[in-house]
């Protein structure tokens, strides 16, 4: 007999991100999101590979944005908690899109802020200095806004997500990735998906 099948209102989530996700028109998660949802709830590093449509972006975005509901029920001030590194602008804006719609009715509580476009660093640096709970961005752009103080996780990122990490790893940001990870904390979880 086949293993029942686990539903999205089965694995504990806050109600908004709930009611988001059933609006999106989902009730079972696909494969990548049922296995890897519960190891990202738990606070395991994630390293996982599955092809494009298949629900990627929701098995790391609904456990960030989980994790950060549930760390505002305890902790008052508003910090930077989650990275997501992307290889391009597009990616960014379709991570962005997908945050969007995944924080419908807890945007005032998940602040999302989208760096990876060519505006100037000045442009962007107000956004930064509100401190949204989550970051998209390129490497380069990501590293350029550390270096000018726009922005600070090394006392703050909970987690960091790596998204199309073999592009990451292969695209020639090696330099980019391995200076970000200086500003980066000791401990924190980390999700690299291909």
């Amino acid at each position: 007999m086949a293993a029942e099948m686990l539903h999205f209102h089965e694995m504990g989530f806050d109600d908004r991100l709930l009611k988001a996700v059933a609006d999106l028109g989902w009730s079972q998660p696909t494969l990548i999101q049922e296995k890897a949802i519960p190891l990202a709830q738990e606070g395991k590093d994630l390293l996982a590979r599955a092809r494009t449509g298949s629900g990627k972006t929701a098995a790391y975005a609904i456990p960030v944005i989980q994790r950060i509901l549930a760390s505002k029920q305890s902790v008052r001030e508003q910090e930077v908690r989650a990275l997501i590194l992307v290889p391009t602008k597009e990616l960014g804006q379709q991570v962005q899109a997908m945050m969007r719609q995944l924080t419908a009715y807890c945007s005032r509580d998940v602040r999302v802020a989208d760096i990876t476009g060519k505006a100037d660093l000045s442009a962007q640096r107000p956004i930064l200095m509100e401190k949204p709970d989550v970051v998209v961005g390129t490497p380069s752009r990501v590293l350029a806004h550390l270096s000018a103080q726009n922005l600070v996780l090394h006392s703050s990122l909970e987690m960091l997500v790596v998204d199309e990490a073999d592009l990451l790893f292969s695209f020639g940001f090696e330099a980019d990735l391995k200076n970000l990870l200086c500003h980066l904390p000791k401990i924190y979880q980390s999700f690299l998906m291909s």
